[in-house]
């Protein structure tokens, strides 16, 4: 009678053979890793010139890769874009939205009033809006009072600018850092107006949300001039908001709109006509602090409703 023997395999073999089935799997892995990191990681030149990917631009680009654009800014850097094109033809022309402090391109109120809008024939470029430092968010909040003047020294020629004026201009000049943020901003306004220019819509609208209006009337003072200017809760900082009639006579805007969460808004906008302001109008949307992404429809249809009574004179 022929015996066969069971040979049992022991813990030593056990162990070679699982090492060698990890090995296999890591191995067959790490490509498919690499591949994909390949594919969602900014280049170091990107990362250098200044890529944020603190908005979650990269993971943006991967949820609307029908949408997403990377618009190229004058320093070689890219910022990431959305654009929203018209549900319905013919289009009534296109919307910049720049978000609020901290947002991206489809976060809070922006991304549901960009969509919102496009379904009411405009087309729609949204961007986001990186928040400042917190060294430059202090430059950027601080109030604009004054010093004591202080008495001339003896002998100080006439006309000479006195110590108390000089501290005054001083503490109103922006800093570098301060220079820096608010020019990339306005880089990003003009690279998405010259999108829409290529894709050949006429930029009917540019709005702005919560600190986003601080940037949309820079740009229609500094370098072109909408057809209409939307601010939607605006928070302006201290010096655009002594600057704010300046600017928008600078600017000449046919149009103004803005769309407040508050009653301070009555006194700008009587600063603003007192100023000369003219075509500015305001609507009280309600007592919240912040828009919040719900209210995009409801935004959306008084932006479109107000932008249709232009279409109509």
């Amino acid at each position: 009678m022929r015996r066969f023997r069971t040979i049992s395999q022991s813990p030593y073999l056990m162990s070679i053979s699982g090492w060698l089935v990890a090995g296999i799997m890591l191995g067959t892995a790490v490509p498919v890793l690499a591949q994909d990191e390949a594919v969602i990681s900014p280049t170091p030149n990107e990362v250098r010139s200044g890529v944020s990917s603190g908005l979650g631009e990269w993971g943006l680009n991967h949820r609307f890769p029908d949408s997403a654009l990377w618009l190229e800014l004058e320093d070689g850097a890219r910022t990431l874009a959305l654009f929203w094109p018209e549900t319905k033809t013919p289009a009534r022309g296109a919307v910049i939205i720049l978000a609020d402090e901290g947002e991206n391109a489809a976060s809070g109120l922006t991304g549901t009033l960009a969509r919102e809008l496009a379904n009411r024939k405009l087309a729609v470029l949204s961007l986001g809006l990186e928040p400042p430092s917190e060294a430059l968010q202090r430059i950027l909040e601080r109030p604009l009072v004054a010093p004591e003047p202080k008495p001339e020294a003896e002998g100080q020629s006439p006309g000479v600018p006195s110590s108390a004026a000089i501290d005054v201009l001083a503490a109103e000049a922006p800093s570098d850092l301060e220079t820096a943020y608010r020019k990339r901003i306005l880089d990003e306004l003009a690279a998405a107006a010259a999108e829409l220019k290529n894709r050949e819509y006429e930029l009917t609208a540019l709005v702005g949300i919560g600190r986003g209006s601080n940037h949309v009337v820079a740009y229609a003072a500094e370098l072109a001039a909408p057809t209409a200017l939307i601010w939607g809760g605006p928070k302006f900082y201290p010096r655009d908001a002594k600057q704010l009639a300046e600017n928008v006579n600078k600017a000449s805007v046919p149009r103004i709109l803005e769309l407040s969460l508050s009653d301070a808004s009555g006194q700008r906008k009587a600063d603003l006509e007192r100023a000369g302001v003219q075509g500015f109008s305001r609507q009280n949307v309600g007592a919240d602090i912040d828009f919040m992404p719900r209210d995009g429809k409801a935004v959306a249809s008084r932006i479109s409703a107000w932008l249709k009574r232009d279409d109509r004179q």
